[in-house]
């Protein structure tokens, strides 16, 4: 008998179990739902005190549920349809690519995003963008050629942290934060300058996404 009330008590509390700040959660308004701190604004879990539009897809239609978003595990950076999907990827196992679905593919300049929602410091993780580059931190630019010797930097979206994630003033097609090659997290192939090429090995990193 203790045993049943400790595992009915189990899975009352893994149910009901407060989901992470950064994601992003469907309610309604009648039965809102949300974690602590946000609230139910267009059928979406928002942060207290702002405003949320309807999520759009690029045929102009709204998103009838998360199915139609492009990962499960992500969240949307800014307003004009970029998403920020969480995953490991590698070539050899799921390609960055991959972690894009429903037609969104990674991001290959700023166009959906703004420097400052992509480099806003609540963001947890770095988000990989299909812009990489080569130089030092700050003269760091796009890459010249996606062959051998390609660089050592990929840009995309994260807050900055000094030795994994750090900024450049010339940037690569409107993205400025960067991840370095060499790291535990990314490792890069140094004969192949394609993203789909390279290595994230931490779970709460991953691609930015932009709709087709």
């Amino acid at each position: 008998m203790r045993l049943a009330v400790l595992s009915l008590l189990w899975l009352f509390v893994a149910c009901f179990q407060e989901p992470p700040a950064d994601r992003v959660w469907r309610c309604t308004v009648d039965k809102p739902q949300c974690p602590d701190g946000q609230s139910c604004v267009n059928d979406w879990c928002v942060k207290d005190g702002t405003a949320m539009p309807d999520l759009i897809t690029s045929d102009g239609n709204s998103f009838a549920d998360m199915s139609m978003a492009p990962c499960s595990d992500g969240f949307p950076i800014g307003t004009k349809g970029a998403w920020a999907c969480r995953g490991k990827f590698s070539a050899a196992t799921v390609k960055a690519s991959a972690i894009c679905q429903n037609g969104y593919k990674p991001c290959a300049d700023s166009s959906r995003v703004s420097d400052s929602e992509c480099s806003n410091s609540s963001l947890t993780g770095f988000f990989f963008a299909d812009a990489l580059g080569s130089g030092l931190t700050a003269s760091a630019k796009c890459a010249t050629t996606t062959g051998a010797g390609w660089g050592s930097v990929i840009f995309g979206c994260g807050p900055p942290m000094v030795g994994l994630y750090e900024r450049s003033a010339v940037g690569c097609r409107g993205f400025f934060l960067l991840a370095f090659c060499g790291s535990a997290a990314t490792q890069c192939n140094a004969n192949d300058g394609r993203l789909d090429a390279q290595s994230n090995a931490e779970a709460k990193n991953g691609v930015l996404c932009c709709p087709p």
